[in-house]
């Protein structure tokens, strides 16, 4: 077993597998979901395409019929990946990514994001290792916003980055609490790895993305770009607190992730608020 075995994987198109597919297949046999926002959606989006931005799916589950096939895209391939990962945990037996998004689909797609397409944990997980490979995770996204924070030192996101890291750094402190009264333990000095069967040779991001191809990737990148990756590691934090509360019966262990998730979900706010503020002003 490796560490990747510890999510499962996130199915993806690439747009000319979807067209193929849109061709051979009534419009109502399927949902062709538009997880932008408004203001992306209004420039030009997909025909049939239904718009739920991705802050807003969690909430808005019950307007998708999961028995039908799900297609979903947004500007780049980043959101979306996000979306199905809650699809996926919702129920939804097929709900697909299209790799590169719009601007893939138009021709004009822009250089990857680092890789995920591993969004969400497998059900092989312990209850111990729920929480160590949490507390990784959370870890490694904190040195990703700390660091993109003081390359971009000066900018208005700067700010909103640090504030990002520190609450990251929080949600660490409030997982190891958890891991306590879970396990009436302490962690130990080898924690998280020692809890991991396969423990991680470096260190991970939300999706099992990798830090040092995400701090890669983000080298020369507009802000619109950061925002949009950050976006999607905020939903997907939101989701896996969502199920790790369905994991455990313990009251206040349950309490502490409905924290976490509000946190996340707020922190999604505001990212979204900032990448709407940016729409119309940087290219792509």
């Amino acid at each position: 077993m490796t560490l990747m075995d510890f999510f499962r994987r996130i199915d993806s198109w690439t747009p000319e597998e979807v067209k193929k597919f849109i061709e051979t297949r009534r419009p109502e046999e399927y949902t062709l979901l538009d997880v932008r926002q408004p203001a992306e959606y209004g420039f030009g989006h997909l025909p049939g395409a239904k718009l739920i931005p991705v802050d807003e799916l969690p909430c808005r589950l019950a307007e998708i019929d999961a028995r039908k096939p799900t297609i979903v895209y947004c500007a780049a391939g980043v959101r979306s990946r996000a979306a199905v990962s809650i699809l996926k945990r919702a129920g939804f037996s097929e709900a697909i990514s299209m790799e590169g998004g719009i601007r893939a689909w138009s021709g004009s797609c822009a250089e990857g994001y680092p890789e995920a397409g591993m969004a969400w944990f497998s059900d092989s997980l312990t209850e111990e290792e729920v929480i160590a490979l949490s507390w990784l995770l959370e870890d490694g996204t904190r040195h990703f916003f700390q660091e993109v924070a003081h390359r971009r030192d000066g900018e208005e996101t700067s700010h909103l980055f640090l504030h990002l890291a520190a609450a990251e750094k929080d949600h660490g402190k409030a997982l190891l609490k958890l891991f306590r009264e879970v396990t009436g333990r302490e962690p130990g000095p080898d924690f998280p790895c020692g809890v991991l069967r396969t423990p991680p040779d470096e260190k991970l991001m939300e999706g099992g993305m990798r830090l040092t191809e995400a701090l890669s990737w983000s080298h020369g990148k507009g802000t619109r770009e950061i925002l949009e990756l950050a976006m999607a590691l905020e939903i997907t934090a939101y989701d896996r607190f969502i199920f790790l509360r369905e994991r455990f019966f313990n009251e206040n262990v349950r309490t502490i992730f409905n924290l976490l998730a509000a946190e996340e979900k707020a922190h999604l706010a505001s990212l979204t608020g900032m990448f709407e503020k940016h729409l119309g002003r940087l290219p792509g």
